[in-house]
């Protein structure tokens, strides 16, 4: 039995490749305001997003903020404060969001009038669809892009589950002010709706995918279904069909061997714990099922053609901190494009 599942629907690979346009994001389009001329300084991403609490009601979500670790805060005196006001007037919103009443309250102290009268009014456009009080899951992923004593621009790939667009990342800039102590959101912009994913979730997401063909070997050759590296690299459900072939593998003295060439982007985020990798592969030629005693490759997989290219999507998830695949569905021979193309979303 190959390793390989063929099956692929590629109706629903690429149901997100093309998302249409929401009008209500030019709701969000608020009083740009022009920042003061100071050198820019971007605040790298962290690999280990550090949860924070937002003063939220009982009911709702804590919305959680990605503060690089590596940073050197005292090279960007405001940055910190920034990302905190960033992160409390996503909390306000999710509270005015999931409230009876659209009060406006909670917002009103982390942003600017107009900003307060764009989010109600995106909110009011939501009820009049015939939705109610919402509850959303927010993560954020901000990087400070330009900081001087009263003003600060910052962008984020925001992560929304119920997202108000028909994507679940949303991608943002933002111009924020300090009014004596505090900071205050003064406008906010939708750059795209299109989509987008947080880079340092991408590149985490992307390594996992590639640790699981880097490790596969280990396993593999031998087949060894009981290899603690599975665990490493793997989940449920595909966790339970390579050991299936592991041990069927292990029983007939059989290796699997050779290594692809990948080339993965994202194509799309399901929330911020779940995405989805699309995958061009270039077939290592030596792929195949070995023997063992012999090492004659067997039969039981085709040759690898001149030049052959394998579409691959993998599902990735986030568990206890790490990366790791869930799912693996492909099609041998297939024409496909290297990333980047035009079906990745954009990194911020």
């Amino acid at each position: 039995m190959s390793p390989r599942r063929l099956s692929i629907v590629l109706r629903d690979l690429f149901r997100s490749l093309r998302l249409p346009g929401v009008a209500m994001a030019a709701l969000l389009l608020i009083s740009s305001c022009s920042l003061a001329s100071t050198p820019t300084t971007v605040v790298a991403p962290s690999s280990a997003p550090v949860s924070s609490t937002t003063s939220t009601t009982s009911t709702v979500p804590t919305v959680s903020t990605s503060i690089a670790s590596d940073t050197t805060i005292t090279t960007l005196p405001s940055a910190q404060n920034v990302i905190r006001a960033w992160s409390a007037f996503w909390g306000a919103w999710v509270t005015v969001r999931a409230s009876d009443d659209l009060d406006p309250g909670p917002l009103e102290p982390v942003a600017a009038p107009d900003v307060v009268a764009g989010v109600i009014a995106l909110f009011e456009r939501q009820r009049s669809s015939g939705s109610g009080p919402v509850e959303t899951e927010v993560a954020l992923h901000p990087k400070v892009m330009d900081s001087g004593a009263d003003r600060a621009t910052l962008e984020d790939c925001v992560l929304l589950v119920p997202s108000f667009t028909d994507a679940v990342g949303v991608w943002y800039q933002a111009d924020l002010t300090r009014t004596g102590e505090d900071w205050i959101v003064e406008a906010v912009r939708i750059t795209t709706t299109g989509g987008c994913v947080p880079e340092e979730v991408a590149d985490a997401a992307i390594a996992a995918y590639g640790s699981y063909y880097q490790a596969r070997a280990s396993f593999w050759d031998p087949a060894d279904p009981n290899s603690p590296i599975l665990d490493a690299v793997l989940v449920e459900p595909q966790k339970s069909f390579i050991v299936a072939l592991l041990e069927q593998h292990a029983a007939q003295g059989i290796a699997l061997r050779g290594q692809p060439t990948v080339h993965p982007e994202v194509i799309e985020v399901r929330n911020p714990t779940e995405l989805v990798i699309l995958s061009c592969l270039e077939p290592d030629p030596a792929y195949g099922l070995y023997d063992l005693d012999t090492g004659e490759r067997l039969s039981d997989e085709p040759l690898t053609k001149e030049g052959q290219r394998d579409l691959e999507s993998a599902v990735i998830v986030l568990e206890d901190g790490k990366w790791k695949v869930s799912d693996l569905q492909g099609q041998v021979n297939f024409a496909c494009e290297f990333a980047p193309t035009d079906s990745g979303l954009p990194s911020v």
